[in-house]
C-alpha cells in the first residue's frame, strides 16, 4: 500500500475538510434541533460531488474510487457526523444503482442528479455488525415475482427515500441481492423517527419490509453479479468507519486545544499525564484505524484477499476507537464537555449511535491488521 496521498486524494481532502469547517461545522445544531439539514447547506454538500456518485453521462460529477470516497468521509464528518452522513448515505442509493443498476435502473439517476432535494438511502444495517454474508432479510424471486422481507435498522430518510435500495440474500442460494423500491412503496412499514439520540439529521429509523414486486427492481437484474454488488456493500461499510475516525479526529482536536487553554493549579491540564497521556494514545489508535481501513479499501478495489471479517474487523476497530476518542475528549473537559457549550458531547453520541449500527464486539478484540 503506498501511503503518500496523490493529487486527487489532496483536493479531495482540502475541499471536504473547508466545507467541514465552514459550512457544516456551524449548522450542527441547527440540524439536530429541526432533525434535518438545513437547505442551503444541503444544496453546497451535495452540489460539491462529494456524497452523490453519479456518472457525467448521466449529469452528475462521477463516481470516485472507494479511497477517495472515504477521504471525503473521513473529512466531512470532521465537521459534524450528522450531517455528513444525511448526505453521503443519500448518495449511497444512486452509487450502488450508477455500478450495478440495469440501463432503466441507472436511467433513473438523471433526475436524481437534477433534483439536488431529492433523498436517497440504502437499508443495510441489520445491527450487531452483521455482513453481507450474515443478513437475515431475504429476497425470493419466483419467475417474475419477487418478494422483500425483513427488518432493517437505521435507514436514513426511512420515511421518505425514493429510492429506498434494500439488501439482503436471496432465499433459494444465500447470495447477495438488493432491491429497488421506495418508502411509500405498499409494505413498507416505517417506525416513528426517534429524536435526541444522535444522528438525527439523517431522519433514520427501522423499517420492516414485506414487499412483493417484479423482476424489474432487483438492482442489475435477476442475474446481478452477487460478488461485485457484495464488494460494493462492504465499500459502504467502510465509509461508517471513516466517518467514525473524522469525528474523533475533530473530538480530539479539541480537547487537546482545550486542555492548553484551562487552567488548574496555576498550570494548563495540558501538563497532566492524565489528561495528555489518553489523548495521545487516541491519536495513535486513530492512525492505525485510518491506515486499516485503507489497507481493507484497497484491496477490494483490486479485488483481492478480502475475507468479510477483515472489512468487519476494521470497522469494528474504528468504532472502538472513536467511542474511546470522544469519551476522553468529553472527560477532558469535565463537567464541561457534558453541556452544549460545548460540541464534543455530540461526536460522542454520534459516536455511540454509528457504533450501534454496526460494531460486532466480538472482532473488536483484533488488533488493527496491518
Amino acid at each position: 500500500m503506498y501511503l503518500q496521498p496523490d493529487e486527487e486524494h489532496e483536493a479531495v481532502a482540502e475541499l471536504a475538510r473547508s466545507l467541514a469547517i465552514e459550512v457544516i461545522s456551524p449548522a450542527a445544531r441547527e440540524a439536530e434541533a429541526d432533525r434535518s439539514v438545513p437547505k442551503e447547506v444541503w444544496t453546497k454538500l451535495v452540489g460539491s460531488g462529494l456524497t452523490l456518485p453519479i456518472p457525467e453521462e448521466l449529469g452528475g460529477g462521477g463516481v470516485p474510487g472507494t479511497q477517495t470516497q472515504l477521504v471525503a468521509v473521513e473529512n466531512l464528518a470532521y465537521g459534524d457526523p450528522g450531517i455528513a452522513m444525511a448526505a453521503v448515505w443519500s448518495g449511497a442509493a444512486s452509487g450502488l444503482m450508477a455500478q450495478h443498476g440495469t440501463p432503466a435502473q441507472t436511467d433513473q439517476l438523471r433526475f436524481f442528479a437534477s433534483n439536488l432535494d431529492a433523498h436517497g438511502s440504502v437499508a443495510f444495517h441489520e445491527g450487531f455488525g452483521r455482513g453481507p454474508g450474515e443478513l437475515e432479510t431475504t429476497v425470493t424471486v419466483d419467475g417474475s415475482t419477487v418478494r422483500v422481507a425483513g427488518r432493517k435498522v437505521g435507514v436514513a430518510f426511512a420515511a421518505t427515500a425514493d429510492p429506498l435500495v434494500v439488501v439482503g440474500r436471496d432465499s433459494a442460494d444465500g447470495r447477495v441481492r438488493a432491491v429497488v423500491l421506495s418508502s411509500s412503496e405498499a409494505g413498507v412499514q416505517v417506525d416513528d423517527v426517534p429524536s435526541n439520540i444522535a444522528l438525527d439529521a439523517t431522519g433514520s429509523a427501522s423499517v420492516t419490509f414485506d414487499v412483493t414486486t417484479t423482476t424489474d427492481a432487483l438492482l442489475g437484474g435477476v442475474d446481478a453479479d452477487a460478488d461485485a454488488l457484495t464488494a460494493s456493500v462492504q465499500q459502504l461499510r467502510l465509509l461508517n468507519a471513516a466517518a467514525q475516525v473524522g469525528q474523533s479526529q475533530r473530538a480530539i482536536e479539541y480537547a487537546a486545544d482545550y486542555a492548553t487553554t484551562r487552567i488548574a493549579f496555576g498550570t494548563p491540564i495540558a501538563s497532566f499525564q492524565g489528561i495528555s497521556f489518553p489523548l495521545a494514545e487516541a491519536s495513535m489508535r486513530l492512525d492505525a484505524a485510518r491506515l486499516e481501513i485503507a489497507d481493507v479499501a484497497e484491496r477490494l478495489e483490486l479485488g483481492v484477499g478480502v475475507r468479510e471479517d477483515d472489512v468487519a474487523r476494521a470497522v469494528a476497530y474504528a468504532s472502538e476507537v472513536a467511542l474511546e476518542a470522544t469519551r476522553d475528549s468529553v472527560q477532558t473537559l469535565g463537567g464541561h464537555g457534558f453541556i452544549k457549550d460545548h460540541p464534543v458531547e455530540i461526536w460522542y453520541r454520534s459516536a455511540v449511535a454509528l457504533a450501534a449500527l454496526d460494531f460486532d464486539p466480538t472482532r473488536s478484540a483484533f488488533e488493527p491488521a496491518l
